[in-house]
C-alpha cells in the first residue's frame, strides 16, 4: 500500500498552524500577534493597519510562526543549530522592530524572513520513513483491539496497514532527541482515537512501532482518568528487549502528554504541576511485542505472540517534548 499520497495535502495550513512551545525562556515567541495584546513595537504597527490592507500582515506573520516552530521541532532541542535559528528569529523581530512605522520596511522584513525559513526548513524536513516501517514490520497481523485470544474467526489486521494507516497529517508530528532518535507520532483522519508511533534511532533505523487505540484525553476528569484508561490499548512491536529499555521512557512521556491534550506546561503554574504529577502515577496500558519472534496462524504471520515483559522505567521524558 503506498501511502505517498498523504504526504502532497495540506502542507500550506500546516505551516499556518503548526505552533511549538518554548524551548527555553528566552526563544522568541512562534504565536501570531494578537492585537488584542500587542503594545508598542512593530505588533503594534501592525495592528494599527486599517481595513482588509491588514490581512497580508497577519497572514505572512502566521507563516513566520509556523516555518520558525517547525524548525525547532526539526532540530534537537539544546543543539548548537536550534541555538542559531533561535538566534536568527530573534535578529528577525529585531529588525522587523527596527523599521518603526514604516510598514514597507516591515512587510519586506517579513517576506525575507519567509523566504529563509521555507529554505531551511527544506534543508531540515523530516519525513515520515514509511518504506523502512513497512520493511520493519513485514507482513505481520495483528488482533483488533478488544479480541481475545482463542476467539473464532477472528478477522487480523495487517499490522503495516494499522501502522501507516494512523499516520495522515503531513509533516508528521515529531521530536528529535539529542542522541538523534525521532519518535513520530499521527492519527487516523476522522478518528482520533486510532494513533501510531515510530521512533528511529540515530541512524533512522525503527527501532519501535506502536498501535494505540482508545485512550482518552483525561485533563478535564483528572480524578477517573486511572479508571478510563482500562479500555485503551498501547501495543508496542520492538525490534528487540534492548530497543524496549530504551524508548519506553520516551513512549510513557508521550503517553501522558496524550493524555492531556499535548502542549503542556508543567512548570507553568500550580495547576499544570498537580495535572502532570497526577497522570504520571497513571497504570499505562502497555504491551510489548518482539517483531522478529512470529507464530503463524493458517495462513498469517501474527506479530502478538511473543510477548516481552514491560521494563521497570530507566529514566524520564519531559512531557512538554510532545507539541502538536
Amino acid at each position: 500500500m503506498t501511502y505517498s499520497w498523504q504526504k502532497q495535502i495540506l502542507v500550506t495550513i500546516a505551516a499556518l498552524t503548526l505552533a511549538i512551545r518554548a524551548v527555553a525562556e528566552d526563544i522568541p515567541p512562534t504565536s501570531s500577534v494578537q492585537c488584542s495584546k500587542s503594545t508598542g513595537s512593530s505588533k503594534a504597527v501592525i495592528c494599527h493597519i486599517q481595513g482588509d490592507a491588514q490581512a497580508p500582515f497577519l497572514q505572512e506573520d502566521m507563516y513566520n510562526a509556523g516555518l520558525f516552530g517547525r524548525a525547532l521541532r526539526n532540530t534537537p532541542p539544546g543543539s548548537p543549530e536550534q541555538g542559531r535559528i533561535i538566534q536568527s528569529q530573534r535578529e528577525y523581530l529585531q529588525q522587523r522592530d527596527a523599521c518603526g512605522n514604516d510598514t514597507i520596511c516591515i512587510m519586506r522584513v517579513m517576506k525575507t524572513r519567509h523566504q529563509e525559513l521555507i529554505a531551511l526548513n527544506a534543508r531540515l524536513q523530516v519525513d515520515l520513513p514509511d518504506a523502512e516501517i513497512a520493511r520493519f514490520v513485514g507482513n505481520a497481523y495483528v488482533k483488533p483491539i478488544g479480541e481475545t485470544n482463542g476467539a473464532k474467526n477472528t478477522q487480523y489486521i495487517n499490522l503495516t496497514d494499522r501502522i501507516l494507516g494512523a499516520f495522515e497529517q503531513y509533516p508528521p508530528a515529531h521530536v528529535k532527541f539529542a542522541d538523534g532518535s525521532t519518535f513520530f507520532w499521527g492519527f487516523r483522519q476522522g478518528n482520533g482515537s486510532v494513533r501510531s508511533i515510530a521512533i528511529t534511532d540515530g541512524r533512522g533505523q525503527i527501532q519501535l512501532v506502536g498501535a494505540v487505540d482508545d485512550l482518552p484525553e483525561i485533563h478535564d476528569d483528572m480524578n477517573h482518568g486511572d479508571h478510563r484508561l482500562k479500555s485503551g490499548r498501547i501495543a508496542l512491536f520492538v525490534r528487540n528487549s534492548v530497543a524496549l529499555q530504551r524508548y519506553l521512557p520516551a513512549v510513557r512521556a508521550w503517553t501522558w502528554a496524550d493524555l492531556l491534550g499535548f502542549n503542556v506546561s508543567c512548570n507553568k503554574d500550580a495547576q499544570w504541576q498537580s495535572r502532570c504529577a497526577a497522570v504520571q502515577q497513571y497504570r499505562l496500558p502497555i504491551t510489548a511485542y518482539d517483531l522478529h519472534c512470529k507464530a503463524r496462524a493458517g495462513q498469517k504471520v501474527l506479530a502478538e505472540r511473543c510477548p516481552l515483559p514491560i521494563p521497570a522505567s530507566s529514566g524520564r521524558v519531559s512531557l512538554e517534548n510532545f507539541r502538536q
